[in-house]
């Protein structure tokens, strides 16, 4: 029997969550930003449009590629994205941002969605393991998610918007340079 490519994906994604779940070192490489920022968007956007929602992305052509394992990083993104678009539930703004953008020595990545933003009472409980704002929610997704960032050497936090709704931050170190300084180790 053969497997499909979106099959033998979750597979890969399965193992890594597993891997990592383990405390094993995850599979750093050099990674396109376009290509993690386009698998997450092609899986989220089948949430998206049954919910009739546009995922809307802002990627600068010449973004730096960073040193990360990819499989992680879209899971990552496509829990925010999915985050995002349960956010938008119900409201008139159907427009769920991802947004990329150069930062000296990391790259940012910010989705931002048009719900309700987060009440002050959750601020601080967001990333917990078992907190959860959803009613058949876990509380583990926005945890593992933060682990990921910082087993990456990266930072995730969360504000609400001046006009609605709140956006989900996290930075990646660039490649540049860490590529070199590996190289020059060897």
């Amino acid at each position: 029997m053969k497997t499909t490519p979106a099959a033998e994906r979750a597979g890969k994604i399965i193992r890594r969550i597993r891997d990592f779940v383990k405390r094993s070192e995850p599979n750093r490489r050099l990674a396109s930003i376009r290509g993690i920022v386009d698998d997450a968007v092609g899986f989220a956007e089948i949430e998206a449009a049954k919910k009739s929602i546009r995922i809307l992305t802002q990627v600068p052509e010449d973004i730096s590629d960073v040193l990360a394992d990819p499989i992680m990083i879209e899971q990552v993104l496509l829990n925010l994205l999915k985050n995002g678009i349960d956010a938008m539930q119900g409201q008139q703004q159907r427009e769920l941002v991802l947004r990329v953008r150069d930062c000296g020595r990391h790259v940012e990545f910010a989705v931002v969605d048009h719900g309700s933003g987060i009440l002050p009472d959750q601020q601080d409980k967001l990333f917990e393991p078992f907190y959860s704002t959803k009613a058949e929610g876990m509380g583990m997704g926005l945890n593992i998610c933060r682990s990921i960032i910082e087993f990456h050497h990266g930072r995730l936090w969360a504000n609400n918007n001046p006009f609605g709704g709140c956006t989900f931050c996290f930075t990646l170190p660039k490649a540049v340079g860490i590529a070199a300084s590996v190289a020059n180790a060897a």
